[in-house]
């Protein structure tokens, strides 16, 4: 009720700013004919081309913020149907955690594809910190071999100490890298998803008035063109890019049911064992079931650390970028400049 009743605010205000601008150059037209004062007449058909300029930016502005779900009550709504009708994969099918549903909007859709790639994040954050705790662990058992014989271990003259699964420390400090990339690609994900909650608030009902306000000051058009294109780039143009991107990075049709029904019967094997049985001695045996899970899971969980990266912090940088790169056009058409060079760098 209150983006709807915000949206007409919108829309009231900017006529109304249109209106009083028009009289205002009508006024100075006027007295510029009066004076025969070309000065007036230029400044008054300059005013008067970005006054068009801005009731055009305003009326797409309504449509774009319409369009993406932000005004309920818009007639053209985007929904997650429109994905289906326009690819060959149906995305309802797609995601499981949660699912997506046919009529869920621009941000409900963004929103769901972000939880689906943390959970994808969360799993590879499991199978890294498995694999690092349990090699660990491997690495340091240490035995005691009774030499020379066994009654003279009695006596206190064994001093032979051997660490037969200590191959595992190269294992573990692969372990090191896999957690520290996957536990990034989660923490970025949860970054954008608390971000696209930032921009679905209605904050733009805000930025977006006052921007066309103050591009409609002569002396703060600058501005007021580079706040409007902040605001196309950032509220219209970054969930968007979410929203398409929702069908074709999918990281789950990447690595296969196999690989990723192995990292979880990976995880939940040593999950279940070091609940029940002590921790030291689930490594007692050499060549127990530990080695050849390790060595049958590190492809996989590799490949699946690996996909959350390219679809968290690889996909976030690249669609910041983009914004980066619309604001600037947008801005360069409206006669301001953008520098977002340090969000870039940031990123």
């Amino acid at each position: 009720m209150f983006m709807a009743f915000a949206w007409n605010d919108v829309f009231s205000l900017s006529i109304f700013s249109a209106m009083v601008t028009g009289v205002t150059i009508g006024i100075v037209y006027a007295a510029g004919q009066l004076m025969q004062n070309p000065r007036f007449n230029v400044w008054a058909k300059t005013e008067l081309f970005q006054v068009i300029v801005s009731i055009v930016l305003v009326f797409l502005a309504l449509f774009l913020v319409g369009l993406i779900g932000l005004d309920p009550s818009a007639d053209l709504v985007l929904d997650a149907g429109w994905i289906t009708a326009l690819s060959s994969t149906d995305v309802t099918t797609v995601y499981e955690n949660p699912q997506i549903g046919a009529t869920d909007s621009v941000f409900d859709t963004d929103e769901k594809y972000l939880k689906n790639l943390a959970f994808f994040a969360h799993r590879s954050v499991r199978a890294s910190r498995a694999l690092m705790g349990s090699t660990d662990e491997m690495s340091k058992y240490t035995r005691t071999p009774c030499t020379p014989a066994i009654l003279l271990c009695l006596m206190g003259v064994n001093g032979i100490n051997v660490r037969p699964l200590s191959g595992a420390a190269a294992y573990m400090q692969t372990s090191n890298t896999l957690l520290f990339t996957s536990t990034s690609a989660y923490l970025t994900i949860l970054a954008q998803i608390f971000f696209l909650r930032f921009i679905q608030s209605g904050l733009i009902i805000v930025y977006l008035p006052l921007a066309i306000i103050l591009r409609s000051l002569p002396f703060m058009r600058p501005f007021g063109g580079a706040l409007l294109a902040i605001c196309f780039s950032l509220f219209i143009i970054f969930p968007m890019l979410l929203f398409v991107e929702s069908i074709f990075w999918n990281p789950y049709e990447w690595v296969g049911g196999s690989t990723w029904n192995e990292v979880d019967d990976f995880v939940g094997d040593l999950e279940g064992q070091s609940e029940d049985t002590a921790y030291g001695d689930l490594f007692k045996q050499v060549g127990d079931w530990h080695f050849t899970d390790i060595n049958s899971a590190v492809p996989s969980i590799i490949e699946i650390t690996s996909s959350a990266f390219v679809c968290s912090t690889f996909l976030f940088a690249f669609n910041i970028t983009v914004v980066s790169a619309a604001s600037l056009l947008f801005a360069r058409l409206l006669g301001a400049e953008v520098d977002l060079s340090r969000l870039v760098q940031i990123v």
